[in-house]
């Protein structure tokens, strides 16, 4: 898993509750608690300070800080680890300390598993448009071709239909697509019929590439 660090500076204004000469001592702790989104927790300063110069006496103070930091990123919150990378402090005035805190967080991301539209939202524009162009023209493909399909089927029954049934002496007929090699000529011999025999049952007068004539086969 990949691991990703955050380093905050956090820059705090203390105002005391208490009117001090000098700061003794002071000390910083901190605790947190972690989820998937968030990192939590308290950081305590405490420590000692006289009231008055000549003081013998000291006093304590406590003061807890409450932070928390969003992650960009959902994270294994067990594998989180909060370091303290430096503590400052400056005196500002008798009441008042500004407390500088620099902290890391370092964590594993947790990869998701996209939903359906989280996909669907992730797909850009254009690819989208893509896939349904795609679509669209398979469409036209089926449609066309299914159109062929009737025409050709068509075009067999018309001229199956226009056989002269009247007519007992053919009992078989080949249907015949024009090729480009073609004639009447080459026709005739291959089907060992006439040009006259063909013009009783197909208009010859202005025959094309992909025609279908048919041709009846005479019983000997």
């Amino acid at each position: 898993m990949k691991k990703r660090t955050i380093i905050i500076l956090s820059i705090i204004i203390l105002v005391l509750t208490f009117i001090f000469a000098e700061i003794l001592s002071i000390s910083l702790e901190h605790d947190f608690t972690a989820n998937p989104e968030e990192v939590l927790g308290n950081f305590t300063i405490s420590g000692d300070y006289k009231t008055h110069e000549v003081s013998v006496n000291k006093e304590h103070f406590e003061y807890v800080l409450p932070f928390s930091v969003n992650m960009t990123n959902k994270i294994n919150e067990e594998s989180v680890n909060f370091e303290v990378e430096d503590f400052t402090y400056e005196v500002i005035d008798n009441d008042t300390l500004r407390v500088n805190i620099e902290y890391s967080i370092n964590a594993e991301e947790v990869k998701e598993e996209e939903t359906e539209e989280e996909l669907f939202k992730r797909v850009e524009e254009p690819e989208f448009d893509k896939i349904l162009d795609e679509i669209e023209s398979n469409k036209e493909t089926e449609v066309k071709e299914k159109k062929e399909r009737d025409i050709e089927d068509e075009t067999k029954n018309t001229i199956l239909d226009s056989i002269n049934t009247k007519d007992d002496a053919y009992v078989t007929y080949h249907i015949h697509e024009m090729k480009e090699t073609d004639t009447i000529e080459s026709i005739c011999i291959k089907y060992n019929t006439s040009k006259n025999i063909i013009g009783d049952y197909n208009d010859i007068s202005n025959l094309s590439l992909g025609d279908k004539i048919i041709i009846p086969e005479v019983n000997e």
